[in-house]
């Protein structure tokens, strides 16, 4: 159950960047401070985080999200419709979200983190699979 918990919540999180870029704002969009005060409890909740560490996601949530929302209607607003474009400020926004993220969790949290969002290496996934046999 925790897994599929996971899964959905990193679903969720993906179609958040296709909200962002939805061309009309609906009045029940939510704000980019809102998903990231949400996102933040989901992390404290699935990662079991101490106060002082959701204090410090939910900033770094609150901070970047609010800049990915910016940069994205920046691109809109100067008519950029090329995907590949957002996809790349999403990616870097999301590259400095987990390097903060990194700083913040314990090893264990990390692990799960990544775990849960797919971004564990091969490598780590092959050694995992390897000791599950054994």
């Amino acid at each position: 159950m925790h897994n599929n918990f996971l899964k959905y919540f990193f679903i969720a999180l993906s179609a958040l960047s296709s909200t962002l870029l939805s061309a009309q704002q609906q009045q029940e969009e939510k704000a980019p401070e809102e998903l990231a005060y949400e996102r933040a409890q989901n992390l404290e909740e699935m990662l079991e985080l101490e106060p002082h560490q959701t204090f410090f996601v939910d900033s770094i949530l609150q901070h970047d999200m609010r800049a990915l929302y910016d940069e994205y209607m920046d691109l809109r607003a100067s008519g950029t419709q090329d995907h590949h474009v957002f996809q790349q400020v999403k990616d870097k926004w999301n590259a400095k979200i987990d390097s903060a993220f990194h700083k913040v969790f314990t090893d264990g949290q990390w692990y799960e983190y990544l775990k849960a969002s797919g971004k564990l290496p091969k490598e780590a996934k092959k050694k995992r699979s390897r000791k599950n046999r054994e």
